[in-house]
Order: C-alpha cells, then sequence, then structure tokens
C-alpha cells in the first residue's frame, strides 16, 4: 500500500488529493520517500495551516494527490442542479497514542466526550451548509498505541488506517462508501499541530493533532471534513495592474508556484470568509456562495447571461433566509463564470475573522501591490467578486478577487470586497457590477452591465421636450406580509402633472427587476398593484414606473420602497399509524406538516428520539404534507419519546412536534 509523505512530489493523473493543515510558526516535518517496492504512482503533499488565538497561520503549499484512484466526480456549474436525497455520512474516529511519552502529548487530548461533541457539531455545520443533504454520524470510537518513537503526521494515518477498525478502510476502501476516518492524536506532533484530509471520491481519511475542541479543533475538522466532500480550499487573489484588477483564467495561480510570476498572484488560503479558507478560532463561517451552488447545495442563485445585458439585482445575505442570495455572471467576452454574494456579520459568518474588528491583515502579493483581509465592516458587510478556477492540479478552488480601493484609494492596496459605491470591471471590459447601496435588511443593490449592444429592461420612452413632466411617489399599506397569507401588501402609486393635468398611462410595479404587475391610472391619478401571496419570503425593493399614453406626458419612476416578506408558520405531528412498532422489526411513523396558506409543503423531516436520529425523508409535494418515515430497528423493549421535526423551506419555517411515547415490547 503507498504511504503518505509529506513533501511535494510531481502530480499524478490521479483524481482525489489529501489536503494538509499546519501552523503558521513551524513548516510540516519532512518524511521519508516512500519503499522503492511500492508500484504504486506518486502522492503528493502540502501544508495547509491555521490559527491559534484568532491569528492567521501561514497556510503555503497544499494539495496531496492520492494514487491511480479515479474518485472525483467531474464538477461543472453550467447548470444550477439541486443536490437531492439525504447521504449519510458515517465518521469513524480513532484516537492513536503515537508514543509512550507524555511528554509530548495535547494540553488537552480528545477523549470520548469531546468526540462526541465533536461529530454532533459536524452534523449540525454540514447539514446546515448543505441544505440538509449531508447527514454525518458517529459510527465508531476506537483506541490505538502504536508505540512509535515521535509523532510524524504521515506515518501515524499510513499506520493506523491499514488497520483501523478491523480494515475497513485499507486500500482506500472508503471509496464510494461516504465513510470516513478521522484519526486523532493525543501527541501535538512536533513544535506545531497538523491536520489534512483527502479531497473527494465519496468518503475519506482525515488526520489532526489539533483535537476535538470547540474552539480550534472542530473548525479545522470542519475544514478537513470539506475536502472529503470534494471541497477545494478558498483563496485571494490580486492582479498586477493598477488599472484592471481581473485577468484571464490561466493568469492566476498561487503565489508559490514555482513556474513565472503570476500576472494575478492567489494566496491560497486568503478568504477569511469561507470554511476552506483560513481556520481561525472559534471561526466557523459558511462555505461561499460558489462551493454551495457548485455542489448543489443552494439553488437560490440570480443568473447574468447575454451580451448587452443591463440589470439591477438585490443580493441578500447569504447568512440569510431571503431569496436571491447569489448572483452568477457569465462573463461575454470569455465566457467564463463569476459569483458575487453579500456578506454580513450575521448567523455563523458573525464569527469569521473578516468582522473581527481587528486591524487589517495585508500582505504583499507581488512586488508594489498589497492584498488585505479583515477589512469588512460589521454594521453594513460587504460585497465580494469571486471565480472558480482549477489551480495546482484538478480540484476547483475559489478565489476572492482583491477588488475594492482601501481608505486611501490607492489601487496598489486592495481589499479582498466592494463597499457602497465602488464597482468591479472583468477582464477587458466584459462586464461591470457596481455597489448602488447595501443593508442587512434590505441586501445588496448592484447595476450589472454585460458589454454588447444593450438590451435593458423596457423603460418609458423619452419625452420630447414640450412633454409635461410628471412624478410618481409609490407607498404602501403595510410593509410585512407572509407567505402564502391571504392578507397581502397593496402598492399604490400616485401620479401627478407639473400643469396639473390629469395623468393617462399604465403603472408597471416591479420587485427589484421582476414584475410584479401594472393598472391603469384612475382620474384620481392613483394606481394600486397587489403583491401575490406566493412572493418568496425576504426584502423585496419595489419600484414603480408610470408610462404615459401620448408623447404629451413624460414618464416617471418612484423611489424604492423595501417591504419583507415573511416565512410562513408550520406544525408537525407525529402518529405510528396502524402498525404497531416491534423490537427487531422495521418500522414506520408518519409525520404530518401543515402551513397556513401553504397547501403541500415541502422540505426535510427527521424523527428522532433522545437526540439520536432514528429516520429522515423529504416531504415532496405529492405527499400532500404527509409522509411515511422509515425508522431504524429498536433493538431493546423498552419506552420511547420520539419527535419529528421539519427543517422548514426558504419559504416555510421548521418545527417540530409534541413527543410521542413508543412502547416496544
Amino acid at each position: 500500500m503507498p504511504s503518505f509523505p509529506i513533501r511535494r512530489l510531481a502530480a499524478t493523473t490521479a483524481a482525489a488529493a489529501l489536503v494538509l493543515t499546519a501552523l503558521a510558526t513551524a513548516p510540516a516535518q519532512a518524511a521519508s520517500p516512500p519503499a522503492a517496492a511500492s508500484a504504486a504512482a506518486p502522492v503528493t503533499t502540502s501544508a495547509a495551516s491555521t490559527t491559534a488565538a484568532g491569528a492567521p497561520a501561514d497556510l503555503s503549499r497544499d494539495m496531496v494527490t492520492v494514487p491511480a484512484a479515479p474518485l472525483l466526480r467531474a464538477r461543472t456549474d453550467d447548470a444550477v442542479s439541486p443536490a437531492t436525497g439525504v447521504t449519510t455520512h458515517p465518521v469513524y474516529v480513532s484516537v492513536a497514542t503515537v508514543t509512550a511519552a507524555t511528554s509530548d502529548d495535547s494540553p488537552t487530548p480528545p477523549d470520548e466526550a469531546s468526540i462526541r461533541a465533536a461529530v454532533t457539531q459536524l452534523h449540525d455545520y454540514w447539514w446546515a451548509e448543505s441544505g440538509h443533504t449531508v447527514d454525518v454520524t458517529l459510527a465508531g470510537i476506537e483506541t490505538r498505541p502504536l508505540g512509535q518513537a515521535s509523532c510524524v503526521p504521515a506515518t501515524v494515518l499510513n499506520t493506523v488506517h491499514t488497520a483501523a477498525f478491523g480494515g475497513r478502510f485499507a486500500k482506500y476502501a472508503w471509496a464510494g462508501t461516504n465513510e470516513h476516518l478521522i484519526v486523532l492524536s493525543r501527541e501535538t506532533c512536533g513544535t506545531t499541530a497538523t491536520a489534512f484530509g483527502t479531497v473527494g471520491g465519496d468518503g475519506g481519511e482525515v488526520f489532526s493533532s489539533y483535537g476535538a475542541g470547540s474552539a480550534l479543533g472542530v473548525p479545522v475538522l470542519l475544514h478537513e471534513f470539506g475536502h472529503n466532500l470534494g471541497f477545494g480550499h478558498a483563496g485571494a487573489g490580486m492582479c498586477r495592474s493598477t488599472t484592471s484588477f481581473d485577468g484571464a483564467a490561466s493568469d492566476y495561480r498561487y503565489a508559490t508556484s514555482t513556474d513565472s510570476p503570476a500576472a494575478c498572484p492567489v494566496l491560497e488560503y486568503g478568504d477569511f470568509l469561507d470554511i476552506m479558507g483560513y481556520s481561525v478560532s472559534s471561526a466557523r463561517p459558511h462555505l461561499s456562495s460558489v462551493q454551495r451552488v457548485r455542489a448543489g447545495f443552494m439553488t437560490d442563485v440570480t443568473t447574468l447571461s447575454g451580451a448587452g445585458t443591463t440589470r439591477q439585482v438585490v443580493v441578500t445575505s447569504l447568512d440569510g433566509t431571503a431569496t436571491g442570495r447569489a448572483l452568477k455572471v457569465v462573463d461575454p467576452i470569455s465566457g467564463q463564470d463569476y459569483y458575487v454574494e453579500y456578506r454580513t456579520a450575521t448567523g455563523t459568518d458573525a464569527t469569521s475573522a473578516e468582522f473581527g474588528g481587528r486591524a487589517a491583515s495585508c500582505a504583499v502579493a507581488a512586488p508594489g501591490f498589497t492584498r488585505c483581509g479583515l477589512t469588512s465592516d460589521r454594521t453594513t458587510g460587504s460585497v465580494r467578486v469571486l471565480r472558480p478556477l482549477t489551480l495546482a492540479g484538478s480540484t476547483v478552488s475559489t478565489v476572492a478577487l482583491a477588488v475594492g480601493l482601501d481608505t486611501k484609494r490607492d489601487p496598489s492596496r486592495r481589499d479582498t470586497h466592494l463597499d457602497a459605491g465602488e464597482s468591479f470591471t472583468s477582464a477587458n471590459g466584459g462586464f461591470t457590477v457596481s455597489v448602488r447601496s447595501m443593508t442587512p435588511s434590505g441586501g445588496a443593490v448592484l447595476d450589472v452591465t454585460l458589454a454588447g449592444a444593450a438590451k435593458q429592461q423596457p423603460v418609458a420612452a423619452p419625452a420630447p421636450a414640450s412633454a409635461v413632466a410628471t412624478a410618481s411617489t409609490l407607498t404602501v399599506d403595510r410593509t410585512r406580509q407572509t407567505y402564502g397569507s391571504p392578507t397581502r401588501i397593496t402598492a399604490t402609486t400616485r401620479v401627478v402633472t407639473t400643469d396639473g393635468s390629469t395623468p393617462t398611462g399604465t403603472v408597471t410595479l416591479r420587485d427589484g427587476t421582476t414584475t410584479v404587475g401594472s393598472a391603469r391610472v384612475g382620474t384620481d391619478g392613483r394606481a394600486a398593484v397587489t403583491l401575490p401571496a406566493t412572493t418568496r419570503s425576504g426584502a423585496h425593493p419595489l419600484r414603480a414606473s408610470f408610462v404615459p399614453d401620448t408623447a404629451a406626458q413624460a414618464g416617471s419612476t418612484s423611489a424604492i420602497v423595501t417591504v419583507t416578506v415573511d416565512k410562513a408558520s408550520s406544525t408537525s405531528a407525529l402518529s405510528t399509524g396502524t402498525t404497531p412498532v416491534k423490537r427487531n422489526a422495521a418500522a414506520n411513523v408518519t409525520v404530518t406538516v401543515a402551513s397556513p396558506g401553504v397547501a403541500r409543503p415541502e422540505g426535510v423531516v427527521t424523527v428522532s428520539a433522545g437526540g439520536t436520529v432514528l429516520g429522515s425523508t423529504r416531504l415532496t409535494s405529492a405527499s400532500g404534507g404527509r409522509v411515511s418515515v422509515p425508522v431504524s430497528s429498536f433493538t431493546r423493549a423498552g419506552v420511547y419519546a420520539l419527535t419529528a421535526s421539519y427543517a422548514g423551506t426558504d419559504d416555510v419555517s421548521a418545527s417540530v412536534s409534541k413527543r410521542m411515547i413508543v412502547v416496544v415490547r
């Protein structure tokens, strides 16, 4: 069986990769080359890293290739394709006592309680990030004394994965099983801790000497488990130009590349706002929109393509539940994909060092060019422009572009985000995105223009110089409505003319760039449009446009009025149906979900007992709010308290049923 040396070798054609993490203060130890008797392709490795006490670590060198195993499926984002069904990922944890000495042990070595807590947090994070499709479970814990002279991470994993749990992970047997081996050492393994994990392959292996503590051990495991799921690293890139802040895909290379200097060097782990970037103590930021859309974890994305397209788009907070949380722009010149997202100091993103309020973390990207992070405002949040790029092999990484000017407006010193009033233009002028405004409650209002002949949305035709000027004022009878509710918002536009004549024409109400409805202006100068009951939850910027019937009057457009649609409430109920629950026999329970105004709620329902998940099923529109959930067999007789939880959707709130007592005989 091939070994895992911690050193960089020539890249192979293999398709899975092993990613290492080490503290900034010291590089990973070099290991001996694999034995000459091994005929397998070589394995390449490199070091990633984390940080202690909130300070960023040196994340230089990364990507290790597992020999000759076609594990990675092709990942493209030509279309938004949702992940379907729930996939269970059993985690087996092997605690290795590498040396007999205790002097090299971690101050807080992993124990059963911390491991169980860590796996629970691993589940909770990836369950949420994946849109309730990745279900991490603890399959077993073992201890394994190795009796080695010293703790060398690669040697530890080479030794443990051959024999752990009866050899079920030997010879890459985990590929395609969705099973994961996590090896935790009691030792710190040298002067700095280390962690690494295989990339892709529907399963994988992780080594960590950071332990299982919540502050740093768990964030490291979240990152490495992300590699097991197939995610590459989240970096930050800066192009060597004061006029063009972007380049061709081939211009982007890691700053540590031994090739000729890159036109746009990338700091491999430079993104503080993605779990696949820097690992920082107590920080658990979301995956970026790029990662989530490409994995099928999120379909809530607006796509703009086509030469000459001009749109105003509202992008809501990635951490929120409102619709429109990501924007994908297909550059009409290069055909390359770009993503624009709005990140705020809310939810798990609030833990990110990017919103930590500490001094900027700046690094020289190239002679004369400085890239800065940790500079986003907690009050307003920030807009980010990202690209999915294939760097250092076959794994797609994401790159946050340094596109925002610093406070001194110096184009050679840039932030990896845009503030209100700033704009970004892609290479060769393919498209431009400008940030008009941004508030956590209303989202980021963006003006996007793609190069080419203009194809703007219909607006009122320009009036001749002699036309009578008009003014349109938009008001609403309430600022909130609930999804599915019959009580809806009515938006009324009042149109007045400068000469006092009666305006004649039509008012069109738009939600961002989407037309809500139109109405004729009455003799009182007013036109009313009511929002549909199916208007998606979240913030909605409404604007009214008056288009006159004749050229004698000029058209006019109102100011934006932002309204909010709340999620519909839900209730969950649990029953056993007519089939009694028996010991060691397959069983089903029935879950009923009801939501006012929503005839056929959808989403994932989960049945649990005492905190243990017994079964999970997706509720579809065809289910009519009622679904049968297969549950694990009860191996012991006794009394069990079951509950059903409904995860909710973008438009319907989650709910938990009352406990149902089941007696198993």
